[in-house]
């Protein structure tokens, strides 16, 4: 095994650091619908979306591990240009990249390459949280329309999308089987949201309402007998979003070292003090260790999607080891680690929801243990109908 990065990897991130230093960061600070707009169409001149998209669509044509390589250098100068970076590349367009029609991988996957629109990604519901079969939001085929009744929550980025890859029923079974998806234009008439509310990183989760929501069916992308497929390609989705959580926590750790060398207390830089050392010490080896399990996962993947296990194994561990560098950076700073007008609460904040969202790491580490002793691990009640 080489577990150095190559001369191109590193002229990616080098190439990814200058452009998002010199043009980037400038846009970064107008978080208006407008300004993000405006910095998705810089993104998109400068080849930073659409990273792993096939050329063809519009893409960069990357490897998932070069993709989370220049998303990771993203996040760790602005946790929105890092954002932009995700949902465009491993974020739900890539399911219309690996599951859709040749027409929709045309108009929805060119259309977010060039930074013309953003799709995003609407699955849990008020009653399917971790036991995301359970949703009820259905679609109903009529013709040649689809009609979808139903509600999602905390789903991100509404305001700054045009479309949402909504998953939903197409059967009456109740079974996962009936689980398909529908990209929903957010100006579809009988699709409406709610004004968003703010969680621990001042970022806005919206719930989607579906009142007789009517599409024509080329909206579709899978009417059935299609969850499993989508959470197989929404793994890609997951090491994307550990790669933002590796950017935030090395941005972190960054601060925390330029300011124990230049903190002085007791007439000395605090970094002279062995326990603040053992700090940063502990917070390079998890952040070292925490780069090599989602690596190693995305390097498995190559071009394609990756193991469900190692993502998840990297998941949990990723998740945690941000948390804990974040919230070390915060001591190293003390009080000042504590203020909202140093960067280091809101990026503690972003990585926090990371042991939440795409699946708690209690989920993922029910996943891992399954496949150790080879079962489902199954965590409905046996004496209720599954969802």
């Amino acid at each position: 095994m080489d577990f150095r990065l190559t001369e191109r990897q590193r002229e990616l991130i080098d190439g990814a650091a200058r452009i998002a230093e010199r043009d980037l960061l400038p846009l970064a600070a107008d978080e208006t619908p407008a300004g993000i707009q405006k910095l998705r169409r810089a993104m998109a001149e400068a080849g930073l979306l659409g990273l792993n998209m096939l050329e063809e669509y519009g893409g960069i044509g990357l490897p998932l591990l070069d993709t989370l390589l220049v998303i990771e250098t993203l996040q760790a100068r602005a946790s929105i240009i890092g954002g932009l970076a995700h949902r465009t590349s491993t974020g739900a367009v890539g399911a219309i990249a690996e599951l859709g029609t040749e027409a929709q991988k045309a108009r929805y996957v060119k259309g977010v390459c060039s930074g013309d629109f953003g799709i995003g990604i609407g699955i849990t519901e008020p009653e399917a949280g971790s036991a995301a079969t359970s949703m009820t939001t259905r679609a109903t085929i009529e013709g040649d329309m689809v009609v979808m009744e139903g509600k999602k929550q905390f789903v991100s980025f509404v305001d700054n999308n045009a479309y949402t890859l909504t998953y939903c029923r197409f059967g009456t079974s109740g079974k996962p089987s009936d689980i398909g998806a529908v990209i929903v234009p957010h100006d579809a008439p009988g699709f409406s949201h709610s004004k968003g509310g703010l969680n621990m990183a001042d970022e806005l989760l919206f719930e989607l309402y579906f009142d007789r929501c009517s599409l024509p069916t080329e909206h579709i992308l899978l009417d059935g007998n299609a969850f499993g497929r989508l959470i197989s390609v929404y793994n890609a989705e997951r090491l994307g979003s550990m790669a933002r959580m590796l950017g935030s926590a090395e941005a972190s750790f960054n601060l925390a070292v330029d300011y124990a060398k230049s903190r002085r207390q007791f007439g000395r830089e605090i970094a002279d003090f062995q326990g603040i050392q053992w700090m940063l010490s502990e917070m390079k080896v998890k952040l070292e260790a925490a780069r090599l399990m989602v690596y190693r996962a995305a390097s498995n993947a190559g071009h394609g999607l990756p193991n469900p296990t190692e993502t998840s194994m990297a998941k949990v561990f990723t998740a945690q080891a941000a948390k804990e560098i974040c919230d070390a950076a915060i001591q190293i700073f003390g009080a000042n680690g504590y203020m909202k007008e140093f960067p280091l609460a809101r990026r503690y904040a972003e990585v926090r929801g990371g042991s939440i969202y795409g699946g708690t790491i209690q989920i993922h580490k029910n996943m891992i243990a399954g496949a150790i002793l080879g079962r489902s691990n199954s965590q409905w009640r046996r004496d209720k109908p599954k969802g």
